[in-house]
């Protein structure tokens, strides 16, 4: 199959998500939430680019920019409670290139709460930004908040364990860690959060167990850079899940496909920035597009589509299969096999997936 075809082909998928998602802007979305369709309040469209070019911005440790652009997204959405809480997690994010701003982002986190009192993401945010002002007591409390309206999420879990081994109170802490494994038995996040836990309290037992629940889900062992990619992509640290690709030897496209399915907002945020920097990138923009599909962004989706180049560069295999899932979702399962069959023509080249430069930070 020549290159020419396979192009070809992608443009026949583009066509098709194109004619059947019927993305419109309008009053409400359609988000997926813990596997369920929820629907929800839309968001302006002037709102989403400047949230997209706040997490490009992010990405780049740019904080103040960042910022800005979160302001101008609040001026046109200032009843966002995840445009508010995003705000509060730049400011008081980890180190970047200026300095933190604490209280704007508890400022910032109490106004999303004030429209939003169960949205976990503000409590989650909320509990971090104490952690890291010191206040671990309050810390805890939040966190514990962002729990019980979220109680599958593993980042929050991770959060609270850590505070009560903190505290000595080592007991509780096992108690949250090993009902996640329990809640969620076939998730790979929660058995690793448990492993990871694990070997850094040195308790073998569970350590032993944890890995087991993990070979019998068929899940990755982590390994030493395993650990600090799961780490990263836990904490929701973009820099960081960068540098972890590059020991793992990660090219940009493998990164924002493998990211797809465990963090999908983090995803839409790497393929974006790839795709801006290089329009012919068809893994950044595969990724993307499922990503956005992933979070019920229906307006983001809409935009990514036309964004892909004339001439794009073949696409590997993980995006393909990537591509054949979103169109069996939205173009009806036949029409999705064919058109992947089309595109898994092997190429001169071998495909885009191998000898490409590693992911840079």
């Amino acid at each position: 199959m020549t290159l020419r075809v396979r192009r070809r082909a992608v443009a026949v998928m583009v066509s098709a998500l194109a004619a059947s998602t019927g993305c419109r802007s309008g009053a409400e979305v359609t988000r997926i939430v813990d596997g369920r369709a929820e629907t929800g309040r839309a968001v302006d469209e002037e709102a989403y680019a400047a949230s997209l070019r706040a997490g490009i911005y992010d990405a780049t440790g740019d904080r103040d920019r960042a910022l800005e652009e979160l302001e101008r997204a609040m001026l046109s959405d200032p009843d966002s409670a995840e445009l508010l809480t995003r705000y509060g997690e730049v400011a008081c994010g980890a180190a970047r290139s200026s300095p933190p701003r604490p209280a704007s982002a508890l400022t910032a986190f109490s106004r999303a709460l004030a429209l939003e009192p169960t949205y976990a993401p503000a409590w989650l945010g909320r509990a971090r930004c104490l952690e890291l002002l010191g206040r671990e007591p309050e810390a805890l409390a939040a966190g514990e908040l962002a729990a019980a309206y979220d109680p599958e999420d593993v980042g929050t879990t991770e959060l609270v364990a850590r505070l009560l081994f903190a505290f000595g109170r080592r007991a509780e802490a096992w108690a949250w860690l090993d009902g996640l494994a329990t809640l969620a038995p076939d998730s790979p996040e929660a058995q690793r959060a448990r492993l990871l836990a694990a070997a850094r309290q040195r308790d073998r037992e569970r350590e032993l167990i944890a890995r087991r629940a993990l070979e019998a889900i068929g899940a990755r062992l982590p390994g030493d850079t395993g650990v600090e990619l799961d780490r990263a992509i836990e904490r929701r640290d973009l820099p960081a899940v960068r540098r972890a690709a590059i020991e793992l030897r990660l090219s940009k496209g493998e990164l924002s496909v493998a990211l797809v399915r465990r963090a999908p907002d983090l995803a839409l945020l790497e393929g974006s920035a790839e795709l801006f920097a290089d329009p012919s990138a068809s893994d950044a923009w595969i990724a993307a597009l499922a990503a956005a599909d992933a979070l019920g962004d229906r307006a983001r989706f809409a935009e990514l589509l036309p964004l892909l180049a004339a001439e794009p560069q073949p696409p590997s295999d993980a995006a393909l299969v990537l591509l054949g899932e979103l169109v069996a979702r939205h173009a009806g399962n036949d029409g999705a096999r064919a058109l992947v069959e089309a595109l898994a023509g092997k190429l001169s080249n071998g495909g885009r997936g191998r000898g490409e430069e590693p992911a840079r930070p």
